[in-house]
């Protein structure tokens, strides 16, 4: 059967091209007759019009672009794909799609230039960035071309642009759980790092270093170690860090996300060190495993679904050129004290 079109519609309708196309955009200097006409026989016809005739005259394509970065089993983890989630319900309920790319990196010529292909080409309005280092050159690049970005955990001082968003972690929750150990009676406090290209990661590192200071903690480069933002990297860490120091062990460790928590967990077990018998451990971000973890996990939980709604309806508020869209939001944690905490006497 033949496919109907804009001039198939005019015929029947007995109008103009030019007609049915101002009824099809919503213009309002048609008749209401002729629209009422026109809109019956593009329904009576199941006619859609083509998304390429649409962007020839101005229109958005109602797309925005997601754009994940990191390993794709990560992607499949149960707080990771909840980002997708949100994303996708905020982008719906706001009659827009969603184009998801899973990439391992961006800094891989051939990654850069598909990301680029994709804003260039008009395929989206916009595009959401999540998992990218905190200064990255293609951003820059994007946000110089007009192009409209929104980008979860990644933010600079005084460096506003109408066209770059970002939401991102509140920074004080990495001194709330020193606080909170302090108040435990624990004075012999670890700190398990995460990646500092992240934004997120420098800042609970600064975080923990002035809950400490605070406190007057000693800061012992044998209780500091390096864990990345994963499971895997952060139980090497903490099997390296705890190995090291057996005769001066920390009586808690305060780890960069859930992940590494769960890592240190893997590690203290294969050490002999019992949780929170032996060492307390607290987490960052509230990841769904962390209330079923043996024991359940001590964290800062971060309401997700509020991060992702505001950044993605402050990138459709953008597209749609509303006014005083804010650039950024900081979402502040909740503390959740479960079962990988003991008190202790000094």
């Amino acid at each position: 059967m033949k496919k109907i079109n804009s001039n198939d519609i005019a015929r029947l309708a007995g109008v103009s091209r030019s007609t049915v196309s101002r009824v099809i955009n919503g213009y309002s200097n048609v008749p209401d007759e002729t629209r009422e006409k026109v809109m019956k026989v593009i329904k009576e016809h199941h006619y859609y019009p083509q998304l390429s005739g649409q962007l020839l005259t101005g229109m958005t394509t109602k797309t925005i672009g997601l754009f994940w970065f990191g390993p794709s089993t990560i992607a499949r983890d149960p707080l990771t794909s909840s980002y997708f989630m949100h994303i996708i319900d905020a982008a719906t309920q706001r009659g827009y799609l969603v184009l998801s790319c899973v990439l391992e990196n961006l800094t891989d010529k051939k990654n850069i230039n598909y990301v680029r292909k994709i804003f260039m080409e008009g395929r989206i309005d916009a595009g959401i960035f999540v998992g990218v280092n905190n200064n990255e050159p293609l951003i820059d690049e994007l946000v110089e071309a007009d192009k409209i970005v929104g980008l979860f955990d990644y933010f600079h001082e005084n460096e506003e642009s109408p066209n770059k968003l970002s939401v991102n972690f509140d920074p004080a929750s990495a001194e709330q759980t020193v606080d909170y150990l302090y108040s435990l009676g624990h004075r012999k406090i670890a700190i398990i790092d995460g990646d500092f290209t992240r934004r997120s990661c420098v800042q609970r590192h600064e975080s923990y270093l002035r809950g400490m200071m605070k406190h007057n903690l000693p800061i012992k480069n044998k209780w500091q170690a390096y864990g990345g933002i994963y499971q895997s990297t952060g139980y090497i860490a903490a099997k390296e860090m705890l190995s090291a120091c057996m005769d001066d062990l920390p009586t808690a460790i305060c780890a960069n996300n859930d992940p590494v928590a769960f890592g240190v967990y893997k590690a203290c077990a294969e050490l002999g060190l019992r949780v929170p018998e032996d060492i307390s451990v607290v987490g960052n971000d509230g990841h769904p495993n962390a209330r079923h973890a043996s024991p359940p996990l001590t964290t800062s939980e971060f309401n997700f679904r509020e991060m992702f709604f505001s950044l993605t309806n402050r990138v459709i508020d953008t597209i749609e050129e509303k006014e005083n869209v804010p650039s950024t939001e900081f979402i502040p944690s909740v503390f959740v004290e479960r079962e990988s905490c003991r008190p202790v006497e000094n």
